[in-house]
């Protein structure tokens, strides 16, 4: 009785490890098909990225090769009225747009400044007396949106396979303070562009301002204000988190001209400010 009692316990001991390494079997082999599979993908997002990378380099090289060829243009033009070199500079800025169509569709800032450029082309075509001063600012404005589409698009080929992970509270200046910890954001992400997806966000674009070009109007209908005098008001002052002082830094630039750290936290306050 003890032996057969004995050699059932043997009996369903090896049942039971047959079972639990068929299953860590099954298991290991499940793992082992998911890293190939995401090793697999991995790869192939690198390869992609290499290649969208080397179009962006082709698409910067020929834009930079016609802006500099209308740069010496009007470096050695020779009459008072550089009228004659809108026309090159207007399938310059046709081709800006449609090289960066995807991006001035997305990013409303970027829209914005193309927007400002054109304006102040078709200023100066209706006028038809263009000065070499003012020919000259038009190119500087198109050359900085142009840098601005570059790295942006640049940045955007990084952020397919690099991923950030950031905080942002919003403090409403009244002891309500609301937390989006953990928000994933891709490389090259602004603080703009992280606003404007924790929150509602109504902003005026400024060309003159350097560096960033938005003022922020409110924030989840919580509104600026500013009194007739000019003297005091309310407004929405950005921080980012200095670990090494170990609190709340005023941020520098504007917050379309500030790349988001992986981990790093930031703030809207509502604050009021006089003079």
């Amino acid at each position: 009785m003890v032996e057969k009692r004995t050699l059932a316990f043997v009996t369903l001991g090896v049942l039971v490890w047959a079972l639990m390494a068929s299953a860590f079997v099954g298991y290991y082999y499940l793992q082992s098909r998911a890293s190939s599979q995401q090793l697999d993908d991995n790869q192939y997002s690198l390869l992609k990225s290499a290649l969208n990378y080397d179009k962006a380099i082709s698409k910067y090289n020929a834009l930079s090769g016609e802006y500099s060829a209308l740069h010496g243009s009007c470096s050695f033009f020779s009459d008072s009225n550089y009228v004659e070199l809108l026309k090159p500079f207007e399938h310059l800025a046709v081709a800006l747009s449609r090289n960066y169509t995807s991006l001035l569709k997305t990013q409303e800032d970027l829209n914005e400044a193309y927007s400002e450029l054109m304006d102040h082309y078709e200023l100066l075509r209706q006028r038809g007396t263009v000065p070499k001063k003012e020919f000259e600012d038009l190119l500087n404005e198109y050359y900085n949106l142009f840098h601005k589409l570059v790295l942006k698009e640049l940045a955007q080929l990084i952020g397919e396979t690099v991923q950030q992970s950031v905080n942002i509270v919003i403090d409403y200046g009244n002891g309500t303070a609301v937390w989006r910890n953990d928000t994933a954001m891709s490389a090259g992400s602004t603080l703009f562009e992280l606003t404007i997806k924790a929150a509602l966000l109504n902003y005026t674009y400024y060309p003159a301002m350097e560096p960033g070009h938005i003022l922020v109007n409110s924030i989840n209908d919580k509104t600026t204000f500013t009194d007739p005098s000019y003297s005091f008001g309310y407004s929405w002052i950005w921080y980012h988190w200095n670990d090494a002082q170990k609190k709340w830094a005023v941020g520098p630039v504007g917050c379309d001209a500030w790349l988001l750290r992986d981990g790093c936290s930031y703030k809207w306050s509502y604050e009021y400010w006089h003079l």
